[in-house]
This record gives C-alpha cells, structure tokens and sequence, in this order.
C-alpha cells in the first residue's frame, strides 16, 4: 500500500535484520535520552525474536520513503493484551499498534503520522472502533505524541514486571465520537 510518498509492506523473514536495525537503533537513542523503555534488564521488552515472531504472523510491516529507504516500522493486529485491556474493552472491535519505529534519520517529518494514518485505514478496513495501544509507562513525550495524534489517555495499568502499561485509543476514522471527556469503558487503575 502507498499513502502519501510512503510505502508499505509486509515485512518478510529475509526482513529481520532491517526492521531490528531499527528496534536497536530506537533502542539507543531512548538510552541516549536517559529514557528505561526497551531496555535490556525489563521484562517483555521488544527482541530479535519478539520481531522474528510477528514477521512469521504476517503482522509486522516495514515502510518506506519515495526514494525507496527504510523509514520506519509498525506491528500492528488485533489482539488485546491480556493484562491491560479489560473484558469489556477486549469484546470491542480493536486495532492494537505495537512497536511503532521511525528511523532517526527520519524523525520529525512526519513518517510517524504516515503510519499513524495507515493504521487507521487498516483498522477502517477491518471493521474496527478503535485503534489502541500501551506506551512505555515512564515516556511522557511519547504520551504527549500520542495525545496530540488524537488518542485518549485510558489509564495507566502498573505492573511491575511491566515497562508498559500506559494505554492510549482513539476512535477509528469515520466512527462516531465519544461525547468529549466520555471514555467507553471504566477508567479504573487495571482489567477487571
């Protein structure tokens, strides 16, 4: 699929070594940044096989500028993690992003928005009501980013053995509302 000078695709097997060039690369910049997320030492932080895994589920894809380079990498599918979303929130019909990467050569002209955008067709095209995810519970600019894309901040789940936690949704495009300051679910501190 191409959306505005952008192109993306599945990522396959043959891919591997490009999309965790960008997950180790996010990794060093949030380490330059005095930022914990995706550290080695956490629980359940993305690795070579966490990206091995959902290049084999097909839900892994790589994007692309006009000139044809790597700009970026998102996983997106339609699973709810267990530990943050409720019942109730897991009945709804949801796209989940994970591991939402822009190559730094790339930040900041807009490649992320690009996939933000893309995903939401993805999720138009699946039927969905929203598109969520969790953040790093201890980034707030990427809360901030999230926020300003047009998520709700839902609640923060913590675990401790649990560097995420922060969950972020935003209706679909083309789907009705929330009256303003409505969430569709509880806003408690973790799943029912």
């Amino acid at each position: 699929m191409t959306t505005t000078s952008l192109t993306i695709r599945k990522a396959e097997p043959a891919d591997l070594d490009t999309v965790d060039a960008l997950r180790e690369e996010a990794v060093a910049w949030l380490s330059s940044k005095g930022l914990d997320q995706w550290q080695p030492g956490h629980t359940r932080v993305p690795t070579r096989a966490t990206t091995a895994d959902a290049i084999a589920r097909g839900t892994c894809y790589l994007a692309y500028d006009q000139a044809g380079a790597v700009i970026g990498t998102i996983t997106i599918d339609d699973h709810a993690d267990l530990e943050f979303w409720t019942p109730a929130e897991r009945g709804d019909r949801s796209l989940y992003l994970h591991r939402m990467v822009v190559a730094r050569r790339a930040s900041r002209s807009g490649w992320g928005d690009r996939l933000l955008a893309w995903a939401d067709a993805q999720a138009t095209e699946q039927g969905c009501t929203w598109l969520r995810l969790d953040a790093w519970k201890t980034n707030p600019a990427l809360h901030d980013y999230y926020l300003r894309k047009g998520f709700a901040l839902v609640r923060v789940v913590d675990r401790p053995h649990r560097g995420s936690g922060a969950l972020f949704q935003r209706p679909v495009a083309g789907m009705r509302q929330p009256r303003s300051g409505q969430l569709p679910h509880d806003s408690s501190n973790g799943p029912q």
